[in-house]
């Protein structure tokens, strides 16, 4: 009779594994996703929350106060921010362009900040409708910016 090679043994236990704790898991990250989805306006930790995780910068799962502590260790945080805090879109944009590294136009070059990275990213077409950068944003709209975001790097248009 054959032994058990760690392959084999390897190939029997991981989709056990991941049968049993992958769910719980995934489920955690849906439930944390689904509250950032109804969020109005979004806060400054889910903010830093799906950005990271687009970035695949964070666990999925880990808490909105990891979020923000791990987006200050980027050195991309808001100084003195809580968590808890509503974003603006343009604050939400000059997050954005900076931890995905998008260059931006002349403006946004000699002053960087919100005002320049929403006109920016309008300009480019990852924001669309009205762009105010002093506006507040739902948790859809920011995770739907996102998606441009990734889908213009992708095409290499950022």
């Amino acid at each position: 009779m054959k032994t058990l090679t760690h392959k084999t043994l390897a190939l029997v236990v991981a989709p056990v594994f991941f049968l049993t704790l992958a769910p719980p898991l995934q489920g955690q990250s849906n439930e944390v996703l689904d509250a950032i989805l109804q969020e109005e306006p979004l806060t400054y930790g889910s903010a830093a929350y799906v950005l990271l995780l687009a970035l695949g910068e964070l666990e999925e799962g880990a808490s909105l106060t990891n979020a923000v502590a791990a987006l200050n260790r980027l050195g991309h945080g808001l100084a003195d921010r809580p968590g808890h805090a509503p974003l603006t879109l343009g604050e939400f944009s000059h997050l954005a362009m900076g931890l995905f590294g998008i260059s931006g136009g002349v403006w946004y070059r000699f002053l960087p900040g919100p005002r320049y990275a929403t006109r920016e990213l309008a300009y480019r077409g990852a924001l669309q409708g009205r762009a105010y950068p002093s506006m507040h944003l739902s948790g859809e709209r920011a995770l739907r910016i996102i998606g441009r975001i990734l889908t213009l790097r992708e095409r290499g248009l950022l």
